[in-house]
């Protein structure tokens, strides 16, 4: 996986459980464990020792399964999968590593070998099927959409794009492309290129006079910059005059045929 979808993972990880309500959840879960004692515990240990068994195996399993579910999905889909194959890919994933943990919660709470057969059987039982349902969930859920921007018409003069002047004067010319680069936008002409902190939203508003199109969760193109295309699937991908190649999604495969690109 990139460091992009390592850091867009831990930030969502750590967005999710900066919020009480997801540790309010957690903890109701941990107190209906440690009540009922399930798979044995009710039997084997005492209140205190069960109550605190059940806070580390939540809190471990549910915090890793987040942020390993969020940092498989994510390239997934930006690679135009299916969210059925996301799902069969991402579950696997999320199951080794809750496994592991309980495995190594379990040998150290019951002395239990993590190597043993029946063992690695019985853990497999247990949180595979519980890895697969919460990683559907996460992978079925609605996703926001990137607002798309309404194509200006191209006026009778020409007008400089609003965002050239966040550029140094040497580098301000034709606009070619927009890319997001973490938090930043990188902004290509045809003199250059540069980083500007901003939205990719933002910066596609500041484009007017420019005649161009989103294809990409994290891409914009001029439209007079495209010196050819060629599809791959149900996506396809861009060849810009400089030479350099970007991807088109699924999801704005239709505007871009709208466009004439393909």
């Amino acid at each position: 996986m990139s460091d992009t979808a390592l850091r867009l993972a831990l930030r969502e990880t750590h967005r999710v459980f900066r919020s009480p309500s997801a540790w309010l959840m957690l903890g109701l879960v941990i107190a209906v464990l440690a009540i009922s004692g399930p798979f044995g515990t009710l039997e084997t240990l005492r209140f205190p020792a069960r109550l605190l068994y059940w806070a580390a195996v939540v809190t471990l399993t549910a915090v890793s399964g987040w942020f390993v579910s969020q940092w498989v999905i994510r390239p997934l889909a930006d690679r135009g999968l299916s969210r059925v194959a996301q799902w069969a890919l991402a579950s696997p994933a999320v199951g080794l590593v809750v496994m592991a943990e309980v495995a190594v919660l379990n040998a150290l709470a019951f002395g239990l070998s993590p190597f043993s057969l029946p063992g690695v059987l019985s853990l497999a039982v247990s949180t595979v099927p519980v890895a697969m349902l919460v990683t559907a969930a996460l992978t079925f859920a609605p996703r926001p959409q990137p607002a798309r921007q309404p194509q200006a018409a191209v006026p009778d003069t020409p007008r400089v794009p609003r965002l050239l002047s966040r550029l140094p004067l040497e580098k301000r010319g034709e606009l070619v492309s927009l890319s997001v680069q973490d938090h930043y936008v990188e902004i290509v002409t045809l003199r250059g290129r540069a980083l500007v902190l901003m939205r990719l939203a933002d910066a596609m508003a500041e484009t007017d006079g420019c005649t161009g199109l989103q294809v990409h969760r994290s891409h914009w193109v001029a439209r007079d910059q495209v010196a050819g295309t060629r599809r791959e699937g149900a996506r396809g991908v861009l060849v810009m005059t400089d030479g350099r190649e970007i991807p088109v999604s699924r999801t704005y495969m239709s505007d871009a045929k709208a466009a004439g690109l393909f």
